[in-house]
């Protein structure tokens, strides 16, 4: 009894109350407060085991010293029959019930408040989890488990620079394996992206969505290859199938065909007639094409000539070899950005590489597919849909085909038919930055702006530092009725004029009219003469219909090729009830009826 008096006179026990409450609240601040600055769990624990091991501490210096007026001062210097002294106490006591009601009231606001805020957030992130996961696997779910795909062929042999080979064994088997209805199988671009990686193959399979994995190895020795081939169940991680096959070059054609018709009997499905043997080619100028077609895939400006030079090789020992002659057409004037070496052509020379390409194969479908996409920019829409739906004729899974044909559907105001298309690549592709962008833009153009946020965010989670991804994430929250939410995703856009655009938007949205008008003037400043289209579309959002259709007229003259969404772009949605609308597009071949004239048959792959 006598100590209990002594800890009392001491305030002992109500230190410890206080330090309890306080370490109370403490705690509560720190679970909130530190996964927002990136503070693990551990660190958190930390502190915690800090202000536990601290009490007994405190303790001792309750019992040992007083809080006086004047300072701290050990207890047997303080009279506490004094009147500062009962003060001093009632202080005391009061902090104490002053912590108590805050970590009462924390406690309330954390039960009633803000516990049930994260509860209804956590299930709604775990509802549209579950409905992603949902339209993810209704997209694959007509192929139930025939689903594969073609990692790289590791290379065995000596030498490093062989690599090639097993890369080009591994795309010709993808790309035979790809022309069977039945079969989903993954494009190049997501399956090598785990080249070189550590990554198991469930886990593989598991982020392609992809119920077998096939992978090999090949050995060059001379004129001599050793091709090792196996079929694996992802989900149990088993062999199905394992062969291997040693034989001259000369046969490569033939033991890929081979791997191929063994890989569709081990999945049970019909070969019908899609899977007939590849075209033959000297072997000699087969190696050089691989080689030259792995070093283009790289999208190096440095090592085009590299490649061109193989190529070039290529066609002095075969000079109808088709693969290489689009290869090499590719190569010199693809997008005419390369400029390699003295690559760049005029019209003659494409013209006749275009004719001797046709020639040996007219129904080539990248060739074809590539003449769509010119016809389309220079909108000669009627002439691009019919070079591509010969393209898809001859070969409905080609990634060139189905990418221009999303890109016209996309540009006649087919937005539905973009969509699926742009579905059915992302479904093949679904680990390649470009695929996901533009299918969340053709959901955007088709007005389905919930999907376009979603599908923007499965692109930032491929590559969050992209061009202008983070400005059309920020367009798609502005059409979503979140100008806020889109002002911050513009300023985190690293593209200075993307930005601008960006906030003269989104600040007329927020009513901050003067910082619209600078952002403007500042983007007028440097873009006038080279993006008057951007400057149509800032100005058609924020109301300014006169000076819109002024940069309208401005981009027919200068930059026609940009007119290629106007039909669907949103931004325009606030000028299309001015008579003027209406007589543009008529003027330019792009008034809603006129589009829909144009007939385009192209659908994704059963």
């Amino acid at each position: 009894m006598l100590l209990l008096n002594e800890l009392k006179r001491r305030n002992v026990i109500r230190v410890g109350a206080a330090y309890i409450a306080l370490s109370w609240l403490v705690i509560q601040v720190i679970e909130t407060l530190f996964p927002l600055f990136g503070f693990s769990d551990a660190a958190a624990r930390a502190f915690i085991l800090i202000l536990a091991i601290g009490f007994i501490p405190a303790l001792i210096f309750a019992w040992v010293f007083e809080l006086t007026p004047e300072g701290l001062k050990r207890d047997t210097e303080v009279d506490h029959d004094s009147t500062v002294s009962r003060r001093m106490t009632r202080r005391f006591d009061a902090l104490i019930i002053l912590f108590l009601v805050l970590s009462v009231g924390y406690f309330a606001l954390d039960k009633f408040v803000l516990a049930p805020q994260q509860q209804a957030h956590d299930l709604a992130t775990a509802t549209e989890e579950a409905l992603q996961e949902g339209r993810n696997r209704a997209r694959v779910a007509p192929y139930g488990g025939k689903s594969i795909a073609v990692l790289p062929f590791v290379n065995m042999s000596s030498d490093p620079e062989q690599e090639y080979f097993g890369e080009g064994i591994a795309e010709e088997l993808l790309n035979r394996l790809a022309h069977i209805p039945q079969l989903r199988v993954i494009s190049r671009s997501s399956a090598f992206s785990f080249k070189g990686s550590d990554i198991d193959v469930p886990t593989i399979a598991k982020k392609l969505n992809v119920a077998h994995i096939l992978e090999g190895s090949v050995r060059r020795s001379g004129d001599r290859i050793r091709i090792t081939a196996q079929l694996i169940e992802a989900g149990s991680d088993t062999h199905l199938w394992s062969e291997t096959y040693d034989r001259p070059l000369v046969d490569i054609y033939v033991v890929q065909d081979e791997v191929a018709a063994k890989v569709v009997r081990q999945l049970r499905l019909t070969l019908l007639d899609s899977t007939s043997p590849a075209p033959r080619a000297n072997p000699q100028a087969y190696v050089l094409f691989l080689q030259a077609q792995q070093i283009s895939t790289l999208q190096r400006q440095d090592y085009y000539p590299k490649a061109l030079a193989l190529v070039e090789q290529a066609l002095e020992i075969s000079p109808d070899y088709v693969d290489a002659l689009v290869l090499q057409f590719t190569l010199k004037g693809s997008a005419g950005a390369y400029q390699v070496g003295g690559a760049t052509r005029d019209e003659p020379e494409e013209d006749e590489a275009l004719d001797r390409i046709l020639t040996l194969d007219p129904d080539n479908p990248q060739i074809k597919s590539w003449m769509a996409g010119k016809r389309a920019s220079e909108g000669d829409f009627t002439g691009a849909a019919r070079l591509l739906e010969e393209a898809a004729d001859s070969d409905p899974y080609d990634p060139f085909v189905l990418f221009n044909s999303a890109r016209l559907a996309d540009a006649i105001g087919k937005t539905g038919l973009a969509v699926r298309l742009g579905e059915y690549i992302a479904t093949r592709d679904p680990l390649i930055f470009w695929a996901q962008l533009n299918l969340a833009g053709y959901y955007f153009r088709d007005g389905r702006i919930e999907d376009a946020l979603r599908q923007y965010e499965t692109t930032l989670s491929i590559n969050e530092k992209a061009g202008a991804v983070r400005w059309k994430y920020g367009l798609a929250r502005l059409m979503a009725g979140n100008p806020e939410d889109s002002l911050a995703e513009f300023e985190r856009d690293e593209n200075p004029v993307y930005r601008l655009h960006g906030q003269v938007l989104a600040y007329h949205d927020l009513g901050r009219e003067e910082e619209s008008a600078a952002a403007l003037r500042e983007l007028t400043k440097t873009q006038e003469e080279v993006w008057p289209y951007g400057l149509a579309r800032a100005h058609a959002w924020i109301g300014n219909p006169d000076e819109a259709f002024r940069y309208l007229e401005a981009t027919v003259e200068r930059t026609p090729g940009f007119l290629a969404d106007i039909a669907t772009n949103p931004l325009f949605q606030r000028i299309q009830d001015d008579p003027r609308w209406l007589v543009f597009l008529r003027s330019n071949s792009l008034a809603p009826e006129q589009l829909a004239a144009f007939k385009f048959n192209v659908e994704p792959p059963d």
